[in-house]
């Protein structure tokens, strides 16, 4: 004989109660709370209106066929731990039985039920007696998980108790069923993300060979029709000398192309080898200062800097300049002719300890707008038709840039405008 109806009192209580509950959960789910939190939330204000009750949901894996811990508010951990990947099948306890024929499953003593005898001496070392699962349901109608009741003693749910617990497992149904859309939302985003990095990633770098064998050609070119010169005809010592220059200063300029790619595709795989050790970085701007005086020479440039006493930095010595050159060639390249290209530099405080600021500053138009963005991406060029020259910037910026956050630092555009572009090289002192 069925137990008595609860007093219609009772009933109007719980309503309001279920009511308030179900949209403390529902403003969870609303701001995304993670699905443990969630479920926390749930079986916590059923074992307030069920007293003496423990609740639990159990999550399941169907390609497995295993059940994994959801949530167990006030189950013992080591009893959540022992039944966490257990597999589904007829007689593997309530939760197990219960998700593998899609019923409901009342254990009402554990101790005699034929499908907990696996299972009972976890359940009376954590105090437990009788178990209830019911199935949750997901949207096609399968079950995604469980909802189990424990009591301390031999116990059948009531009608109120079923009611409780229908209401209660449908709100984990629509948590489970809306973390798994949000899950399967954000893997299709991650995929489509990684799709067009991909892609982006192949363009670049089918975009790089391009530009790279754009660039190696002239030179090239160079020492073939030298090569041709000097081998078909007849020349005096002087023309002679002077094609044999050529192509010297066409062959140095093919190896440095290679050499520039090299280690952009060493930074790119972390395995370009970079010293760490004190260095004067005076001394280094004279280096720089003294490979460049013929180049800056031929657009009446002077190059100047304030670089005195022990201003030392943290750094590869011999990537350091090679970071100076390129920086102070571009600067010279790209100002004004009869211009001024100048290298200061201070101590400076940042959020991680002491570092030295230096700054190469030019005289020149500034960097394109349309630039600006891709300033350290290789051959990187100015959008056509927006009046800026079509020339690109080359490797040796985006080269630079590697290697200064190889070195512990950064680089970056301190300024660009038509008075000039101001480069920040911040380095560890």
């Amino acid at each position: 004989m069925s137990a008595p109806l609860p007093a219609p009192e009772l009933w109007v209580e719980d309503a309001r109660e279920l009511l308030d509950r179900q949209t403390e959960v529902l403003e969870m789910i609303a701001r995304a709370a993670p699905l443990a939190e969630v479920l926390t939330g749930i079986l916590a204000s059923l074992e307030h209106l069920m007293a003496g009750a423990r609740c639990s949901v159990l999550l399941l894996d169907r390609e497995r066929g295993t059940l994994h811990h959801g949530a167990a508010p006030s189950l013992p951990e080591t009893y959540v731990g022992a039944i966490d990947g257990m597999a589904i099948g007829p007689a593997a306890g309530s939760c197990g039985t219960a998700a593998a024929l899609d019923v409901a499953v009342v254990a009402t003593d554990v101790r005699s039920d034929p499908r907990w005898v696996g299972y009972r001496d976890l359940a009376a070392a954590a105090g437990l007696r009788s178990c209830w699962s019911t199935p949750i349901e997901g949207r096609d109608g399968r079950p995604v998980g469980t909802f189990a009741v424990y009591h301390a003693r031999p116990h059948r749910p009531n009608p109120r108790e079923q009611l409780l617990v229908d209401r209660f497992t449908h709100l984990a149904s629509v948590a489970i069923d809306h973390a798994r859309l949000v899950q399967e939302r954000q893997a299709r985003l991650e995929a489509e993300t990684a799709r067009r990095t991909a892609e982006e990633l192949s363009r670049a770098r089918l975009e790089l060979l391009a530009a790279v064998g754009h660039e190696a050609r002239t030179p090239i070119q160079a020492i073939v029709g030298f090569a041709e010169l000097l081998g078909t005809m007849d020349l005096d010592e002087p023309r002679r000398r002077e094609a044999l220059q050529h192509i010297g200063a066409a062959a140095g300029h093919v190896m440095d192309l290679l050499s520039d790619v090299l280690d952009l595709s060493r930074l790119e795989a972390n395995v370009l080898p970079v010293a760490a050790e004190p260095v004067d970085l005076g001394e280094v701007v004279d280096e720089a200062f003294g490979l460049l005086s013929a180049q800056a020479g031929r657009r009446g440039c002077r190059l100047v800097h304030d670089v005195r006493g022990e201003r030392r930095v943290l750094g590869d010595r011999r990537r350091l300049r090679q970071v100076l050159i390129n920086l102070v060639a571009n600067s010279v390249r790209h100002g004004r002719v009869g211009g001024c290209v100048q290298v200061s530099c201070r101590t400076d405080a940042d959020p991680t300890g002491a570092s030295v600021l230096v700054t190469i500053d030019d005289d020149g138009p500034g960097i394109p707008p349309d630039v600006l963005p891709r300033i350290f991406t290789p051959y990187a060029r100015a959008a056509p038709g927006d009046g800026s020259a079509e020339e690109s910037i080359g490797l040796g910026l985006a080269l630079a840039h590697g290697l200064v956050r190889a070195m512990g630092g950064d680089l970056s555009v301190g300024s660009s405008g038509p008075g000039g572009t101001s480069m920040h090289l911040r380095l560890p002192a």
